[in-house]
């Protein structure tokens, strides 16, 4: 079982496409792309994505999965980042910015397929919150 669950690992490291015809809308972006990458004490997770308007932002963090919270920032987020693993192919990455505002992210690896899903809630402070998933596919 050991081997399986390493293997599984494994099938999640390269970039990732996502597929807008099988997700919905993931707001103004256009392009997401999704780097993985092994790193010596967890994963490299890298985010790449183009607006309609051409904009382009790529922010990169590394993932430890051991669920402490460690601080965090990008472009629109400081504040704490915690990752964890649920199984062998569903990781939990959340985000809790000093605004306030948190994501929570549920990655799945699909089993027979390759499809990489987010599952993605965020919270404002005002209550408004929303939910969105992302279908991503590996490039060859």
């Amino acid at each position: 079982m050991l081997l399986g669950a390493t293997s599984w690992a494994g099938d999640v490291f390269g970039v990732w496409k996502l597929n807008p015809a099988r997700s919905t809308p993931a707001g103004e972006q256009k392009i997401v792309t999704v780097r993985i990458a092994p790193h010596a004490r967890g994963v490299v997770f890298t985010l790449e994505t183009v607006t309609a308007d051409g904009r382009a932002s790529t922010s990169s963090t590394i993932l430890y999965f051991d669920a402490k919270a460690r601080s965090f920032q990008d472009s629109v987020c400081s504040g704490t980042q915690s990752s964890q693993r649920l199984d062998g192919r569903t990781v939990e990455i959340l985000r809790t910015c000093t605004s306030g505002e948190s994501t929570r992210l549920i990655r799945l690896l699909a089993v027979q397929s390759r499809d990489l899903t987010f599952e993605i809630t965020e919270q404002f402070p005002d209550g408004r919150g929303f939910q969105r998933r992302l279908v991503l596919e590996k490039e060859k």
